[in-house]
């Protein structure tokens, strides 16, 4: 047997190993660490956050946002205390909650924190967030309309062994590139035992 088909099997075994490891990982359930559930008015043109703390990879962020009216949910990577200041030092004294022209001012000039957003015409919506680094996360609503919307905000924090999404999906590219490598390796050796005679 050639040396670059067993050297290419082995690399093939350790990433097939690798990513059934990292598939079973993807299946081991996270435990919730904290609940949040808040339900509240949001008047037209009004905008509010719900600061959910320091989180870091290890952690997953779910959460449900129910509305009976249009409403913008964005998921930054700051705390609300540095989106209030910057809005207050460039309008002092003008009610800036009431306003979302002052919170699109925000995101237009600071577009780097925004890890997603999402606008719901009316219902219900459910997302997971997971941070690829150690920063504070705040989940913002945002009422660009005339009419008050009814909101209702549930929030779960889980600790993770390790981001099920991206493990699922490096598992899903390891898993075949180590079948491709392994496959020559296996076919010559299951080939070579054929031929050896039996004792």
């Amino acid at each position: 047997m050639k040396r670059w088909a067993i050297l290419l099997g082995r690399c093939g075994t350790v990433l097939l190993s690798i990513g059934l490891a990292m598939l079973l990982v993807s299946f081991i359930p996270s435990a919730q660490t904290s609940t949040t559930e808040r339900a509240f008015f949001l008047y037209p043109n009004e905008w509010r956050g719900n600061d959910e703390g320091i989180l870091t990879p290890q952690q997953s962020l779910r959460f449900s946002v129910d509305t009976n009216g249009t409403l913008k949910v964005y998921v930054l990577e700051v705390n609300f205390g540095t989106v209030w200041q910057w809005i207050n030092e460039r309008h002092p004294g003008m009610g800036i909650y009431s306003n979302v022209t002052f919170f699109e001012e925000f995101l237009a000039a600071n577009p780097e924190p925004i890890a997603w957003q999402y606008e719901i015409p009316n219902g219900r919506i459910e997302y997971e967030y997971v941070p690829t680094k150690i920063t504070n996360t705040t989940v913002f609503f945002s009422n660009p309309t005339l009419n008050s919307d009814w909101v209702q905000y549930s929030a779960f924090l889980s600790a993770v062994v390790a981001p099920r999404g991206k493990v699922r999906t490096l598992a899903e590219w390891a898993m075949p590139f180590g079948v491709v490598l392994a496959l020559p390796w296996l076919i010559s050796w299951l080939r070579t035992r054929r031929r050896s005679p039996t004792t």
